[in-house]
């Protein structure tokens, strides 16, 4: 089995090596990332690129508490993010098959519910759906498990119904990673109807790592690990002309979506990909 790379709409991961020593004890590394009062900081153009921290299941099971905000950045653009309890953003989450994973998701995102959503359901679940009475705004967010072999039910990975809304309390995540989910990269994003492009083009993702590659590959076993995450955004200036803007690039390559010829040429709107 050779090494995994996934390359994902709107998120590329990608782990170099693994590790092979672990310690089981050792839930939670040091903090990679720079305290700033932004709600969703971004490092500043130029910086060292810092990884994630790591959250890590300490026998068989982890915990983990997600507040997930938003803000406008100065030129305009809004940013979403996930923060754990440590503060951190955004962070790796790494289990074992058979692990059990438990996440409490509170939405805090900026504004106000619009007119007519259902608010104060406090989760429980109801002939309308999951949470949030399935009620898809602006201002809800959910959790999708990208990858990972586990059902479509309330409290698991399902997204066509649960909907948690700013004004209500964490909504609990219990899943268990299944005993034969193959060891390798994932991620976890919101898969809101409607919102999900929107979110994570604004930055909402993270990356969730299935240890045990070394046992699918031995030859790997002991390596440094390194990971490194690379996400589309919003373009500051998605109208504007490109430098050949006269060029006639070949239709039969054109984007299905209409929105850029992936040329190379800089002919056509620079491509988003979508989640």
């Amino acid at each position: 089995m050779r090494p995994l790379k996934f390359v994902l709409p709107a998120f590329a991961l990608a782990v170099l090596a693994p590790c092979g020593w672990h310690d089981p004890l050792y839930a939670q590394t040091a903090h990679a990332q720079t305290a700033s009062q932004d709600l969703c900081p971004r490092p500043a153009p130029g910086s060292t690129v810092a990884e994630p921290a790591d959250l890590r299941s300490v026998r068989g099971e982890l915990t983990v508490h997600f507040t997930f905000r938003s803000e406008v950045d100065a030129a305009g653009l809004t940013r979403y993010c996930y923060v754990d309890q440590y503060g951190e953003e955004s962070s790796t989450l790494r289990v074992h098959p058979g692990d059990f994973l438990n996440i409490s998701l509170k939405n805090e995102i900026a504004g106000s519910e619009i007119p007519g959503a259902m608010t104060g359901m406090n989760h429980s679940e109801t002939a309308h759906g999951c949470a949030g009475g399935g009620a898809m705004t602006a201002f809800a967010t959910n959790l999708h498990f990208h990858g990972l072999a586990i059902p479509p039910k309330c409290h698991q990975d399902e997204v066509l119904t649960t909907s948690v809304l700013s004004s209500d309390t964490a909504y609990e995540y219990r899943i268990q990673i299944p005993a034969n989910q193959p060891p390798g990269l994932y991620w976890y994003h919101p898969h809101l109807h409607g919102f999900s492009k929107a979110q994570v083009l604004g930055g909402a993702s993270g990356a969730l790592i299935v240890e045990g590659i070394e046992r699918a590959n031995p030859a790997l076993a002991g390596l440094a690990e390194r990971v490194i995450i690379i996400r589309d955004q919003e373009l500051l200036h998605p109208n504007a002309l490109p430098a050949d803007a006269g060029a006639v690039a070949p239709t039969i390559i054109l984007d299905p979506d209409g929105d850029a010829r992936n040329t190379g040429s800089g002919t056509g709107k620079p491509p988003k990909i979508s989640p």
